[in-house]
């Protein structure tokens, strides 16, 4: 599909062994990922060393940004991805696509994690004004040819969201709605501080007082969401507590599906 089709309803997806990957990218890279997604058919197997084209006129006017900053998250954005690690769990590791031609693969030996390039190569033509991505094949199942186990959302929706936690939030909102958790779904407060990267490391958070996180993080971006995305009416309480500290969340929220974009 070609960028200047984008509408409403177009959608992206991704399989779920990519969304830490998408959430620990800078925002720049993270929204080049979303407009090659929303060329790639994730029916279909995409073709090999395939590259993606990204004008900055199209980056500026779907992700609502003027030309010249566009023109420099660009140039950020293919530096951040051809630096970009896939880190996945050995056990876990989908298999690339077999060709003809190539050896057979054979899974990981261990328990480790094994770590991947996202990109095989990035292309900036500044006088031209546009980007071109290319894929490694390490990368292609999980954007393409996929079957179950995938996260869907909204491009312009995604696209749009301008800090990590509203586009993080957003994320994991559609991975749930992805799982028919249409209404709601519940989570610890330490995922989902994970899931929106409010932590030193996985056994030390930020923000350790409920109120502080609530205030600084859930508060100030629920609107942004809620202007931006077709997700409204968005709620999160407490539901558990270990000792008086609140340990259990529930988020609940209502799917606009009628949400229109300006300009498109």
């Amino acid at each position: 599909m070609k960028l200047s089709s984008v509408s409403s309803k177009t959608k992206i997806r991704h399989n779920n062994g990519i969304n830490e990957t998408f959430r620990n990218l800078p925002l720049p890279a993270k929204r080049v990922m979303f407009l090659v997604l929303g060329q790639v058919d994730s029916k279909k197997l995409i073709p090999r060393e395939q590259p993606y084209r990204i004008y900055a006129s199209e980056y500026a006017k779907i992700c609502e940004l003027d030309q010249s900053t566009a023109y420099k998250q660009l140039k950020s954005a293919v530096e951040q991805l051809q630096s970009q690690l896939l880190t996945i769990p050995k056990k876990e590791i989908l298999a690339p696509f077999a060709r003809a031609g190539d050896p057979l693969w054979k899974r990981p030996e261990g328990n480790g994690v094994r770590m991947l390039n996202v990109t095989e190569y990035c292309d900036y033509e500044v006088d031209s004004g546009y980007i071109d991505v290319v894929f490694t094949k390490q990368m292609e199942p999980y954007i393409s040819k996929i079957a179950g186990n995938y996260t869907s959302q909204i491009l312009l929706s995604a696209a749009r969201l301008n800090n990590s936690h509203s586009s993080n939030l957003y994320q994991l909102i559609r991975e749930n709605i992805s799982k028919k958790k249409t209404h709601y779904f519940d989570i610890s407060l330490n995922d989902l501080k994970m899931h929106l990267g409010v932590y030193v490391d996985k056994d030390n958070y930020n923000y350790p007082q409920y109120k502080d996180f609530n205030k600084f993080v859930i508060k100030r971006n629920i609107p942004v969401i809620e202007k931006e995305t077709e997700i409204k009416d968005i709620n999160v309480e407490i539901i558990g507590r270990k000792g008086r500290k609140a340990s259990e969340l529930r988020i609940s929220y209502r799917i606009d599906d009628q949400m229109k974009f300006t300009d498109f």
